[in-house]
């Protein structure tokens, strides 16, 4: 046997070993225990929510008296089990923890919910119909105005950070990922670019159907100076707003340092709210290793966070999975993926039924018929007057 084939031998060895243990030591469980939106944020890569430790010599699994019901109910998380397990999860009246929390008037604008559904596998779901679905503000009903399935056309605005604290490699990257995107949409979709310096906030690209044309643009974007994250995002929100397509989606390519813009961060989340857009912040540069190294870098993925968190979207990076993809297999991989959830998304709008009160935190939830599915939208909003 040859030099070279023992040492694939010994890679796939290694390979297969290290997908049991993580099979083993991050269980499906915790993960769907991670992905609620009242989960706390504090015990989302803790696996004794689950199992008891001290229940290890007497009980089969040692599991808790939380691991033993979520089995029961094959891994499902009732509001039941919300309220009985306070140690676990959050309160109902309150927005999950460290997410900045905007005002946000409503008087009789619709309020817009993008929708993820997956299986117990994590699989995105599709081919529900309206009835599939309930939707509750603050614990009570709300009468559904629209409902659009995952074939909605789909509007995306990519927003790209190419400021002085972007690396030359790392623009590259963010080509050959706008790219990734573009080709993967629908010919009814619409996708429009825009980058943000020191010069401002420019949209190099407006809404279009087509990808020609699209990659001679991004050739010519460069890095310089300061970073305008929040005007830029402002900027797109408000061009979302504005777009016929009920779905809509902002794709955020970014390190998360702001530095020079006009507006704040609490006006970001008020402004994407009402532009009904989820976004998708995509960290190529500040991985979570490189975080823990550094208190800017925490503080930029943890706005990162906010951001798509209390919009209903995701915060990405590029660590994990297999050790041998190269960076960038590893990022065709996320913009795969994240063009599939956007594929697979549900969109329900509604006009709020509730008394009106100033300040109020108001709480969306969607629930599903079917009780082996789970739904990830918005967390909710804070209410106020314009």
């Amino acid at each position: 046997m040859t030099l070279k084939a023992i040492s694939r031998i010994i890679i796939i060895a290694i390979f297969i070993g290290f997908t049991c243990w993580r099979a083993v030591a991050h269980p499906q469980y915790l993960r769907l225990y991670a992905a609620d939106p009242r989960s706390k944020e504090e015990l989302r890569s803790n696996c004794t929510i689950c199992h008891d430790p001290n229940r290890r010599a007497t009980e089969r699994e040692f599991l808790s008296d939380f691991g033993r019901e979520f089995k029961a109910g094959q891994y499902r998380i009732t509001e039941a089990m919300r309220q009985r397990y306070t140690g676990l999860f959050n309160s109902a009246d309150q927005p999950v923890s460290g997410v900045m929390v905007d005002t946000v008037s409503i008087a009789t604008t619709q309020v817009v919910v993008n929708v993820t559904v997956t299986n117990a596998r994590g699989k995105y779901v599709t081919g529900l119909d309206k009835e599939a679905f309930s939707l509750l503000e603050d614990g009570r009903d709300q009468e559904m105005l629209e409902f659009f399935g995952e074939e909605a056309p789909l509007a995306v605005a990519v927003v790209l950070d190419t400021s002085g604290s972007v690396i030359e490699k790392d623009l590259n990257k963010y080509r050959n990922s706008v790219m990734d995107l573009a080709y993967r949409l629908r010919p009814t979709d619409t996708l429009a670019v825009y980058t943000f310096d020191a010069d401002g906030v420019k949209k190099i690209r407006d809404f279009n159907t087509t990808v020609q044309g699209l990659k001679p643009l991004l050739k010519q974007v460069s890095g310089q100076g300061s970073t305008p994250l929040y005007d830029a995002i402002l900027t797109a929100s408000a061009d979302l707003r504005e777009r016929p397509e009920r779905r809509r989606a902002l794709v955020l390519i970014s390190d998360g340092a702001d530095s020079a813009s006009s507006t704040t961060l609490r006006e970001v989340e008020r402004r994407t709210f009402l532009a009904g857009t989820a976004v998708y912040a995509i960290d190529l540069v500040n991985t979570d290793k490189s975080s823990r190294r550094s208190v800017e870098r925490q503080a930029s993925a943890q706005t990162l966070k906010q951001i798509s968190q209390e919009s209903g979207g995701r915060y990405i990076t590029t660590d994990g999975g297999f050790f041998l993809l190269t960076s960038r297999m590893k990022l065709k991989r996320i913009f795969d993926d994240l063009i599939d959830e956007l594929h697979s998304q549900y969109t329900i709008t509604y006009e709020p039924g509730n008394a009106r009160r100033l300040g109020r935190w108001r709480t969306i939830r969607v629930g599903l018929e079917q009780a082996d599915l789970n739904a990830r939208t918005r967390l909710g909003y804070r209410e106020g007057v314009e």
